[in-house]
């Protein structure tokens, strides 16, 4: 059963972001936990590690680390900010907020973080390049076996205006389907 829930995730996820140019699989950038995590969420990782979605903009944070830094960036995630891998990479995720993004969505999302579920706000956000761009942001916490808290992942999609209501239309409302209870 779950590897037909994961086909199906994949295939609507391709269809909603089909790839600019075809990459195979083993020349997409792909996440390696270093921590054991639980199999619901190790199909979440095999779905955005799969041939077509290497486009999604995705990153993963370590909780452990001081900070909670990004540990991974998906190529989609580095396409759609306009940073490369290793300026992503050891940072936390404000680093992309500026004057435009509102603290009440901040905010809900470091109450997710310290509550350890998942959540989703509507974002202005800003690329390497200056220019703001409007993402609905999920976040959600990744275990392992026994339930402990190992990782956050973070998946943008690009929505064309802020506000609430956008959640069935992206892909990543699809992610969030099934969340930790």
């Amino acid at each position: 059963m779950a590897s037909s829930i994961a086909t199906v995730l994949s295939e609507i996820i391709g269809a909603i972001f089909p790839p600019n140019e075809p990459l195979t699989k083993h020349n997409a950038r792909q996440f390696e936990p270093s921590k054991e995590i639980c199999e619901k969420d190790e199909i979440l990782i095999a779905m955005l590690n799969s041939e077509s979605h290497e486009h999604v903009p995705y990153c993963v944070c370590d909780p452990d680390k001081m900070d909670m830094p990004i540990i991974f960036s998906s190529d989609g995630f580095c396409e759609f900010t306009g940073y490369t891998h290793h300026e992503i990479e050891g940072r936390n995720c404000r680093f992309l907020q500026g004057e435009g993004t509102q603290q009440a969505q901040v905010d809900k999302i470091r109450k997710a973080i310290k509550d350890q579920v998942s959540t989703c706000v509507n974002l202005l956000n800003y690329r390497k390049d200056g220019s703001s761009f409007v993402n609905e942001f999920f976040l959600s916490p990744l275990r392992d076996s026994n339930n402990k808290v190992i990782y956050f992942i973070g998946v943008q999609c690009p929505v064309d205006k802020l506000g609430p209501g956008q959640m069935p239309s992206n892909v990543g409302w699809v992610y969030t389907q099934g969340s930790h209870e």
